[in-house]
């Protein structure tokens, strides 16, 4: 036993002298020309070691190495790629004997990263990855005695398997700058704390980071904490407990708080993760809150979402109403190797719309999106607030003198919108397809159901290739093209409309009740440019109307026909009190639209005992209207079945409608009435005069029986 004694003193001795002596005779800083000389061949980079390199021995052996700079090449903004004030390292010797790798904590202070690159690509990163040296020997092929060496070291590695622990590492207040020339933009990390614990491969450690920086005018801070596990083969990691807080702010925005949680997360198992954001952009604020379950494939390919859900309570100036709320809920997959995101279950819900269906998602250069949603109802008016429920609340009259202004600014800045063309470049940078079903649907006042819609946009094309839809007791359906790809927009839309109830339609659109029937309407029009003002004067085509049992409001033409016969006689026609509309079974025109006006010459009337047609115009630009219309009477109970007008001695009323859309005027044109009337006496005087000839011969030329017959035409036409 005393020999054993003896035997560890004397080690002991011989390892403080073989210490002292290594302190006393070597000095570590007389490496520092060698290790700059090394990294000058490797890199091309002078690295500058200004602090001292001093050795440690307890509790490990190890050194500290104190100011220590690795220089940029000449033309950069900072003249270190990487710089730090302090570093530490230590490994402990005997457990290396037993193949353990056990490193003592390792420490640095100050440390900082500038990476820059220039406006012509070239940046200080280049040149370090030793790839062209690697490049020079690649194509020298293996020999056999390497091939062998390398076999053989494989089989050592796999034999001698080391153990690797870290007491722990610290980095403390570290910082980096990112600016990129090229782009115009600029990273910096103005602090950056991190923390790792007692590490070994199997077993959990905590590790901590606290972050603040800024990129361009936004500043941001962020700080988490999680427990990390490497697996002993060092071929798999999991963590736990992560949680991370953050925030960012710039003059416009305000993002206060952005936390998220995850309970695990391992490849190919599923994930918690709940996250909750607040804050304010420009002329709104939000508080979002959701959860998912989240899992990435073993091989790293796809991640799932499961029930994912997210809830947003909005307010704001910027959204259609003050307040909204907004929903999602889905199932997700998306495809890391080709960038292809699927949702096979999506429901979205804004307040009181709701849609869905699945939809898909392509990253590409031109984004490829596929949709199939569906609704069971839609009120575009109630979501923006546009019905016609909303009417204005009464106001005193210096609210309305300003309501007046502000309407008189409103008028100058619509007649801008007038002439302004949409933005229509969207429809250059999307492939999207897809099918659209709502039950009930509710939009400029005008209530549709059933509808289903088909549409594709792609290289700057828009084409609803369907839109079909049940509509005031009939059918629609409708096709549209937009092509953005010339100087002004070109469009083509065709519309089949079929037995609908025009009236009510006409009602909740227009708030026009003047026309009631049951209408076929064939529309096929096209023009250039989609400003208001472009479409009003460039818009070409025809739009075929097919009315039945309807009427015509605000004028009663069998009154004016009843007032034109007065007229003529120069009486006053007796009053009745009848409702003013006209009564028709049936009324067509074919309507053909360009050079801002829409005209016709084939509008025809038909009622039992009325026939009327007219022809004439109205201007698209200013609104006005020019009509001449002519109202006859069937002298026949047989209605529409009776003889023709020109085989009836009778009247024809000519009526003028003038004045514009929305309060047309409705007139006789007593000229053309006059003219009627001498037309009708000289054609009645002739057949008298021929009778008389036939009936006394040539006692008809007797100027009593002359006056006779005056006198009964007169009594006739007064």
């Amino acid at each position: 036993m005393k020999k054993i004694i003896m035997a560890l003193l004397a080690i002991i001795v011989v390892a403080v002298v073989g210490i002292a002596a290594l302190v006393a005779l070597v000095d570590p800083n007389q490496f520092k020309p060698m290790i700059a000389e090394q990294v000058k061949k490797a890199t091309g980079r002078d690295l500058v070691i200004d602090g001292d390199i001093s050795w440690r021995f307890f509790p490990s052996i190890g050194f500290d190495i104190g100011k220590t700079e690795f220089r940029n090449p000449q033309g950069f903004a900072e003249p270190n790629l990487a710089q730090f004030e302090q570093a530490e390292l230590s490994v402990s010797v005997m457990p290396l004997f037993s193949q353990q790798l056990e490193i003592g904590n390792v420490s640095l202070l100050g440390g900082r990263v500038f990476i820059q690159t220039l406006e012509n690509g070239v940046s200080n990163l280049d040149g370090l990855s030793g790839q062209d040296k690697a490049g020079d020997n690649a194509d020298q092929p293996a020999t056999e005695s390497t091939s062998v060496e390398a076999e053989q070291a494989g089989s050592q590695t796999e034999q001698q398997a080391w153990q690797i622990t870290l007491a722990g590492v610290e980095i403390n207040n570290a910082s980096a700058l990112i600016i990129d020339d090229k782009a115009g933009s600029q990273t910096e990390v103005e602090r950056l704390d991190f923390s790792l614990d007692q590490f070994a491969p199997g077993e959990w450690t905590a590790a901590k980071c606290n972050i603040a920086g800024n990129t361009g005018e936004l500043n941001f801070s962020a700080e988490g904490q999680t427990e990390l596990l490497i697996a002993k083969a060092l071929d798999g990691a999991e963590l736990k407990a992560l949680s991370l807080k953050a925030s960012a702010k710039d003059a416009a925005n305000d993002i206060r708080n952005a936390n998220i949680s995850l309970d695990s997360f391992k490849l190919g198992e599923w994930s918690t993760i709940d996250f909750a954001i607040d804050g304010q952009v420009p002329d709104l604020s939000f508080n979002t809150q959701g959860s998912t379950q989240l899992m990435v494939d073993e091989a790293v390919k796809v991640i799932d979402l499961k029930a994912a859900k997210v809830s947003v309570d909005a307010k704001g100036a910027s959204l259609p109403r003050p307040e909204m709320k907004i929903g999602l809920e889905a199932d997700a997959k998306y495809h890391l190797d080709n960038g292809l995101a699927e949702l096979p279950s999506l429901k979205a819900t804004v307040d009181e719309l709701a849609l869905a269906g699945n939809a898909s998602f392509q990253s590409a250069d031109i984004p490829v999106i596929r949709f199939d949603l569906s609704s069971d109802n839609i009120d575009v008016d109630a979501f923006l607030g546009t019905g016609s429920e909303s009417a204005p609340s009464q106001a005193s009259d210096g609210e309305v003198q300003q309501a007046g202004a502000a309407g008189d600014n409103s008028s100058a800045t619509n007649g801008k919108e007038k002439g302004q063309e949409p933005d229509l470049s969207v429809l250059k940078t999307l492939d999207l397809a897809g099918k659209l079903a709502v039950g009930q649907f509710k939009a400029a006042n005008a209530h549709l159901s059933d509808v289903t819609l088909a549409m594709t946009v792609k290289n700057g094309v828009f084409d609803l290739s369907g839109l079909d839809a049940q509509l005031y007791q009939g059918t629609i359906h409708s096709t549209a093209k937009i092509d953005a790809n010339g100087k002004l927009p070109t469009y083509r839309v065709t519309k089949q409309i079929k037995g609908v109830q025009v009236q009510p339609l006409l009602v909740d659109v227009a708030q026009n009740d003047t026309l009631a029937g049951t209408g076929d309407i064939t529309v096929n029009v096209s023009g250039t440019g989609l400003a208001e003002k472009r479409i009003r004067e460039n818009i070409a085509g025809t739009i075929d109307i097919r009315f039945a049992d309807g009427a015509i409001y605000g004028v009663n033409v069998p009154e004016m026909i009843r007032e034109a016969r007065a007229t003529l006689k120069g009486q006053k026609a007796e009053y009745v009190k009848e409702e003013k509309k006209t009564d028709f079974s049936a009324m067509s025109s074919t309507i053909n639209l360009g050079k801002g006006v829409a005209s016709t010459n084939n509008l025809d009337i038909d009622s039992p005992l009325l026939r009327i047609n007219g022809n004439g115009s109205t201007s698209l630009v200013d609104e006005t209207i020019d009509f001449a219309v002519n109202t006859s009477v069937v002298a026949t109970s047989k209605g529409q079945g009776g003889k023709d007008i020109d085989e009836v001695a009778d009247l024809t009323v000519p009526i003028d409608v003038k004045g514009n859309w929305s309060e047309p005027a409705f007139s006789l044109n007593i000229a053309q009435l006059l003219k009627q009337n001498n037309e009708l006496e000289q054609k009645a005087q002739r057949e008298v005069e021929r009778g008389l000839e036939k009936l006394l011969g040539d006692k008809a030329e007797n100027e009593d029986i002359k006056k006779a017959a005056d006198k009964l035409l007169k009594g006739l036409f007064n």
